[in-house]
């Protein structure tokens, strides 16, 4: 049988990390928040490197199985879709206070993100990515969300998305928004030098907060997840003139 081909079994058991991970992640998000604030954020970036590895080994099987490609959108629908919008809808910063957001809203806010990710996520595993990504990349959606919902959550930063979830808020609908087609983001397909490296040191980053969590970390993923949502699009135009 086709899947049992030695990549694609090996494919499969980092999708089904990359599930373990979301699945855990959101348990925690919604159950231990308080007192384990960073690791939903730490699952986000452990599942998204299970995802680069899955896609890794996948691309090295001799064909590609539907069973495959269903096990990694749903896998990534849980860590990048789901677990980001239960971590906005669980800091205690949205709908707390008189001027917080009340009744519904968080619910609708948090839902809008999960539904627009799944959307983003259906639609990679029907047309895969070029040279270039349709839309804000689910992973890089969920590694900003996540960093915003975790530093909202902490006393000493908290006034970075002030005390009544608005900013929070805002951030999570135009990510959601993002990740629709209206703008193109560069991806590492296109196989250049500059690309490479600052995916490097990107990943650099994010492996210092998985080993050493705090606010140092915290806002240096925040400060690189900004710089590829907000100049990304930018940098591809860019970088596809200069070619």
């Amino acid at each position: 049988m086709s899947y049992l081909n030695k990549y694609t079994v090996v494919a499969n058991i980092f999708t089904a990390f990359n599930a373990f991970a979301g699945i855990i992640g959101i348990v925690i998000a919604i159950n231990y928040a308080d007192t384990l604030p960073y690791v939903p954020l730490q699952l986000i970036i452990i599942g998204a490197i299970f995802d680069f590895l899955d896609g890794f080994m996948a691309k090295r099987a001799p064909i590609t199985t539907n069973f495959g490609v269903y096990a990694d959108s749903i896998s990534d629908v849980l860590t990048f879709a789901i677990l980001p919008g239960i971590m906005v809808l669980q800091t205690n910063l949205i709908g707390s206070g008189e001027s917080g957001l009340n009744g519904l809203t968080p619910l609708f806010i948090a839902a809008f993100y999960t539904i627009s990710g799944w959307l983003r996520l259906v639609r990679f595993a029907t047309s895969p990515t070029t040279i270039y990504f349709e839309g804000l990349p689910s992973p890089a959606a969920a590694l900003l969300i996540g960093t915003c919902a975790t530093l909202s959550t902490i006393p000493e930063v908290s006034w970075l998305f002030s005390q009544d979830g608005i900013v929070l808020s805002i951030f999570t609908i135009i990510t959601g928004l993002l990740m629709t087609e209206i703008v193109k983001y560069p991806s590492p397909k296109r196989g250049q030098l500059v690309d490479l490296s600052l995916i490097a040191v990107a990943g650099l980053v994010v492996l210092c907060f998985v080993i050493f969590p705090g606010i140092l970390t915290l806002s240096m993923i925040l400060f690189i997840s900004l710089l590829y949502t907000i100049f990304g699009s930018l940098y591809l135009l860019i970088t596809n003139k200069s070619k």
